[in-house]
């Protein structure tokens, strides 16, 4: 073979290899299927051997650029039109995070390859500061961004978009799209490590830019991404390159290309996609399936499993780990667990937040099974007071029952938190409609008069119907609350007391709200019912005329509004106290009653006052209000009150008590030495006797004072819980007392002292000296990134709506650096950015003006002994000290690092000279500022101090919160090297305790249905019904019904005696009777009603725990056997009553109507005060207020039984009147109602009293 043969066959196999990567019919056109070989102009781009273009190849901080090689010509029309042209390419974006990268890539028509002056990061190598947006710029870009930048208006941080001379898009959209068989939009993640498909079309007739994209198997849409109509002539200019930009920001991301083509005035040539180059993998290598399979010896398995199943369960039982005590354990409202409640509050967000009190929060959930709203309130466990009002609550409203009280479903505790569930009221307080503002909806006459009469019904529960007496000791109208019916229902138990019926209550604290605090109690300190008859008589007169208790009339003087009505009522137009927003629309007879009812009941004097029942009978009209003239009435509330020791100071307005509650721990610290001066209790309220009245107004002064000038000039925080900031983006403090200024992605947050702080003595004069530390740490995700940083900063406005994230949420790209900014900042900075010109992403700088530090350093300290540097990282996720210092005399800025524990080091980390008297105005706010981008991080403060010509007063450390920790804890060495040892041991151990424990779980199996776990009476476990009742023996039988068999036990732990029913299973009638009790005694709460503690269920057997009975039955006593006691009329009578009462609930007070349908003197039981308590609802039947009971059978005992049940089957209140009627027959007469005579017919006892009752009914 010639030489000249040979060296043509090389040349065709070098032709053959290029041609299959490269082809083009003229300058104009090309495509490439990879770029093995390819000639293209790269600046940081790079080739790799697998023919995989590589714009950026995972270095942070880093720009790249590939061009075609040849400028191509668009504009050769005589017109000077840009002609049309397409583009498609396959591209790739690999990040080291499966759910993070930093910026992204571009295709570009541009007028030159040389980008030498852009910056990367948000800027894609594209343009600066000072280029982008030039129209000199003349280049066209179409984006596939994957960061949200602010400054660039991006819709998201996932779009594709067409940008012209600049990086903010002309028209974009979220990456995706339209599928051709059903049209719908599928999105797509650009960072999803996949390889995607863009075309890119513009048509000069219809200057139109068309942009698709697709996965890589996927056809080219029909449907395009989007279509951007704009004339490309101003843009590109005659001879421009095409080709790619990219940059990286902190994290390592790899932009790649797999295929490119692109053609003039006709469609690009479509990529073969059966040749281009596979992507890396990323990420390490998997490992051997062999390896897998072999190493992992079965024992070993198992165990690993076993310990990982545990530690899992163990994390998930201290996640949701609650406190339990022993009387919460025996019985009490239904205890819901937290990670229910966490659930259903959807892990409390902000968004379900109802509302803030005193002692916590209020969130709303709905429960999953049966889908009722409920409100949670989350009460501070670190508060005496939170934990009081717990108690207190669960031990009174848990156990009330009433339609007109808030109804307590249930409570939690957990350690560090308190939780209490109610019934969700959507209508909020009466509050919000009494002092509604103008144009808000406002209560109708009908809907104020049925508040006042239910709450007036509820109030009468709690003084005299209930098993205690409860006062509630704060009626008013924020603590009315409204259902989706508009019933008012009392709420709010945190200050109620509880004492026993014909005792006297005891002497305590004067608690409740200004305006509603009967005169009184200035000097008893007693709260009894006539105080809560108090309270009622300013809420109805609230109600009537739409004013608060007391009113500012001016400056300083108040008016109460008694003595407002009374003076109305003397100038004879009492009518016109009603409240004018009604516009006349009222019932006249109604309102004035209820405004001379208010009168009588708001008396300063308590004997004066009615009791509720008297109050129940003038709203019903059975008895009329006693007469009352205004002269009858003449007195000055204001004057009583501060007569008897409540100081016109403590009914200010309410800012100065927030006041008081803001101010340092030194001003708590005056009070008590005034207090252990003057021999007082801190908690003793006698000082507020008239005579110690201008002392409390001068001790009032001095805290204020002190307040005031403490917070002007110095202050020390040691945790941020209670603490009065400004907050403001994504600023919070957590319950431990964290600050905590970011706390999630692409956000910014910014925390002010609320006050300004005076940086010049005079307006003319120089900036003050100034001192400040603080101490703070960046909680990142990732160990080795973060986005942005944080700042200390001084300005003059608090107002920084118009700042940017890369800014460090300070400043933006239009006032960055100019001197009207008036700014002073000392930045901890986590990411390195040249626009700023950053020396690296871990540095402490000094800014006036300007993101572009004065001065900056690494993160670290000097060593005071050796001399030495030391680093430190900034997002080590540890807490880190800086201490800042300005000396107006020779205007010198020292900042100083160190982590937290060690001393400030001599040698500052930065000392700076330079003026702040020509930066700092007069008057500047301090505070800090944070910003996040795309990586999830928490800037958190946990201590500040800052002073005025003086060192800042030193953090005690010791009193700082803790850090959360972020990640889950490392595993123990020691626990990977003691497993495989006890690997026989632990088989065997664990082994053994589930056998154990399931024959334990069987022999005490409950069954468990959906209804009880989300709400309902309180559940016994079997094991403690079983040791109560010693194994349910014989001797502890009490006696045999129909359905099963009563026990006599004793709860273990509190030694409660209680009556255990054990209801036959099998019985279909024997369930629903237990149903029936579970359902409406179990909620029922009357002092003549037995009470249902709670429940059991297992499989073939149900129980019901009741009050034990001491007495036992009143049939009993009715019949007594020979020698036996018998009742004596006093008795008889009152029992009589009480059963009475305790059908009037049961028919008209509860939330439902309730049919007993079986009154007997059998089921009437005595406790040990022999009271009657109406027991056994087993056949009772419940239906909704203002509906008519269904007709169902025939149920009751004979003799009992209305003639009317025979034909209609239907039972009503007025059947149980008519048992009501037998009973009261019994009751005196002592004889069966049914008795057999010689002749064995039936005859029917019959009094007087007895045909009385038959007509009624």
């Amino acid at each position: 073979m010639s030489s000249s043969t040979l060296v043509l066959l090389q040349l065709l196999y070098l032709i053959s290899l290029i041609l299959p990567a490269f082809s083009a019919n003229d300058d104009n056109q090309f495509a490439y299927s990879g770029f093995s070989g390819a000639n293209l102009t790269m600046d940081g781009a790079t080739i790799t051997s697998g023919g995989l273009l590589e714009l950026t190849n995972g270095t942070v901080q880093q720009k790249g650029h590939a061009f075609y090689p040849v400028p191509l010509r668009f504009v050769r029309s005589p017109n000077g039109s840009v002609l049309s042209f397409s583009a498609s390419f396959v591209f790739a974006i690999l990040s080291v995070y499966a759910d993070l990268s930093a910026h992204g890539m571009a295709f570009v028509i541009v007028p030159s390859m040389n980008f030498s002056a852009a910056l990367l990061g948000q800027f894609l190598g594209l343009a600066n500061i000072q280029s982008n947006s030039n129209s000199s710029n003349h280049f066209f870009t179409v984006e596939l961004d994957t960061i949200k930048n602010k400054e660039f208006g991006d819709i998201n941080a996932n779009h594709a978009g067409v940008n012209l001379n600049g990086l903010r898009s002309e028209q974009s959209y979220y990456a995706g799209y339209y599928d051709d068989k059903d049209g719908n939009f599928h999105n797509l993640s650009l960072i999803s490590r996949e390889a995607m498909q863009v075309w890119v079309d513009y048509d000069s007739n219809n200057t139109q830019i068309t942009v698709a994209m697709a996965p890589i198997k996927v056809a080219r849409p029909m449907k395009p991404l989007f279509i951007a109509s704009y004339n490309l002539t101003s843009v590109i200019t005659d001879v421009a390159y095409v080709g790619f930009s990219s940059a990286t920001g902190t994290i390592n991301v790899r932009h790649c290309v797999l295929g490119w083509s692109f053609a003039m005035n006709s469609p690009a040539s479509a990529i073969n996609l059966g040749k281009l180059p596979k992507l890396p993998r990323m990420g390490p290598k998997p490992r051997s399936k062999v390896l897998e399979i072999v190493l992992p010896v079965a024992t070993e398995s198992f165990v690993l499993t076993v310990g990982i199943i545990g530690l899992v369960l163990i994390r998930r039982h201290m996640r949701y780990a609650e406190l339990r005590e022993d009387w919460e354990v025996e019985f009490g409202p239904h205890r819901f667990s937290y990670k229910d409640l966490y659930h259903v509050t959807e892990g409390f967000k902000n968004e379900n937040l109802l509302g803030v009190g005193g002692f916590g929060r209020v969130y709303k959930g709905t429960l999953p099974v049966s889908k009722l709203e409920i409100a949670v309130k989350r009460v501070c466990h670190e508060s005496r007071q939170g934990m009081k009002e717990f108690v207190t609550e669960i031990v009174s409203i848990g156990r009330l029952q009433h339609h007109n009280l808030v109804q307590l479903l249930g409570y939690c505790r957990r350690r560090g938190e308190l939780f209490l569930v109610y019934d969700y009221m959507p209508n909020g307080s009466v509050d919000k409609y009494i002092h509604s503002i103008e144009g808000k909806t406002i209560l109708t006459w009908a809907q104020r008069w049925h508040i006042i009469k239910g709450i007036a019904s509820c109030l009468v529960y709690l003084h005299e119907e209930w098993e205690k007496a409860v006062i509630h000791r704060d009626i008013k109208a924020s603590n009315v609350l409204l259902n989706g019916d508009m019933n008012g229902r009392l709420g709010d138990f945190g200050l109620a007391r509880l004492y026993d019926h014909d005792d006297d209550p005891q002497t305590t604290h004067v608690v409740g709200t200004i305006g509603y605090l009967a005169p009184e109690l200035g000097h008893t300190s007693k709260a009894t019912p006539l105080t809560d008859v108090f309270a009622f008589g300013m809420f109805v007169l609230e109600v009537a005329c739409g004013q608060r208790p007391i009113n500012q009339s001016s400056l300083d003087s108040q008016t109460m509004l008694v003595d407002w009505v009374l003076e109305q009522w003397n100038k004879g137009s009492l009518v016109s106290t009603v409240d004018s927003r009604l516009e006349g629309n009222y019932n006249v007879r109604e309102a004035v009653l209820a405004i001379k009812l208010g009168l009588l009941c708001s008396h300063p004097f308590a004997n004066a006052r009615p009791s509720m029942r008297q109050v129940i009978h003038y709203l019903d009209g059975s008895i009329p209000l006693p007469e009352m003239s205004p002269t009858d009435l003449s007195y000055h509330m204001m004057t009583i009150m501060q007569n008897e020791g409540f100081d016109e100071y403590i009914m200010t307005s309410s800012s100065m008590s927030e006041m008081l509650r803001h101010s340092s721990s030194a001003s708590t610290g005056l009070r008590r030495k005034w207090l252990k001066r003057s021999g007082r209790n801190g908690n003793d309220m006698s000082w507020t006797k008239p005579m110690s009245s201008l002392l409390c107004t001068i001790l009032s002064l001095v805290l204020i004072l002190e307040a005031f000038t403490t917070s002007h000039g110095e202050f020390v925080y040691h945790g941020f819980s209670g603490v009065n900031l400004t907050l403001d983006g994504n600023a919070m403090v957590t319950p431990d007392g964290i600050l905590e200024l970011t706390n999630d992605t692409i956000n910014l947050g910014h925390t002010f002292y609320p006050t300004p702080q005076n940086f010049r003595k005079f307006s003319n004069s120089t900036v003050q000296s100034f001192s400040l530390s603080f101490v703070f740490a960046i909680l990142s995700v990732h160990d080795d990134i973060s986005a942005d940083g944080m700042a200390f900063f001084v300005a003059p406005s608090k107002n920084l709506s118009n700042t940017w994230a890369q800014y460090i949420g300070l400043l933006n790209s239009r006032n960055d650096g100019n001197r009207s900014n008036h700014m002073f900042a000392v930045e901890l900075d986590t990411t390195q950015n040249d626009e700023f010109k950053d020396i690296d992403n871990n540095h402490v700088g000094i800014n006036i003006n300007s993101l572009i530090s004065l001065q900056a350093h690494h993160t670290g300290y000097y060593d005071d002994k050796s001399g030495f540097f030391n680093n430190l990282t900034l997002i080590s996720g540890k807490a880190m000290q800086v201490w800042a210092n300005y000396d107006g005399e020779s205007a010198q800025i020292n900042v100083t690092l160190a982590h937290l524990g060690a001393p400030k080091s001599v040698r500052p980390l930065l000392s700076s000279s330079y003026n702040l008297s020509d930066v700092l105005r007069d008057q500047s706010y301090i505070g800090f500022s944070a910003t996040t981008g795309a990586i999830s991080t928490r800037h958190c403060v946990l201590g500040w101090s800052f002073a005025m010509n003086s060192p800042a007063p030193a953090i005690d450390i010791s009193r700082l919160p803790k850090l959360p920790r972020l990640g889950p804890k490392p595993r123990s060495k020691t626990l990977d090297i003691t497993l495989p040892i006890a690997t026989a041991i632990f088989v065997l151990a664990a082994g053994t305790v589930v056998v154990l424990l399931v024959h334990r779980r069987l022999r005490y199996m409950e069954l468990r249905v959906d209804w009880e776990v989300d709400f309902g009476p309180h559940r016994f476990s079997f094991k403690d019904m079983y040791h109560a009742t010693e194994g349910f023996n014989k001797n502890n039988l009490l006696g045999v019904g129909g359905f099963g068999k009563v026990y006599k036990g004793v709860l273990q732990k509190s030694k409660v005696p209680v009556a255990i029913k054990r209801v036959s299973h099998e019985s279909t009638q024997g369930m629903k009777e237990f149903i029936a009790e579970v359902v409406s005694i179990g909620k029922l709460r009357h002092r003549n009603l037995v009470p249902l503690l709670g429940y059991c269920r297992r499989k073939g057997q149900l129980l019901l725990v009741y009050d034990y009975m001491s007495n036992g039955s009143l049939n009993k006593y009715l019949y007594p056997e020979d020698g036996k006691p018998s009742l004596i009329w006093a008795e008889r009578f009152h029992v009589i009553k009480g059963v009475a009462f305790g059908l009037l609930y049961l028919h008209e007070k509860w939330e439902k109507v309730v049919i007993h349908r079986d009154i007997k003197p059998s089921n009437v039981l005595l406790d040990s005060e022999m009271n009657g308590r109406l027991g056994d609802f087993g056949l009772s039947r419940l239906y909704d207020h203002g509906t008519d009971p269904q007709t169902t059978h025939m149920v009751g005992t004979m003799g009992y039984l209305a003639p009317e049940l025979v034909r209609t089957g239907r039972a009503s209140t007025s059947t149980d009147v008519l048992h009501l009627a037998y009973f009261f027959l019994r009751s005196p007469v002592g004889k069966d109602l049914l008795r057999k005579t010689h002749r064995e017919t039936s005859i029917v006892c019959s009094i007087g009293f007895f045909s009385f009752c038959i007509i009624a009914h």
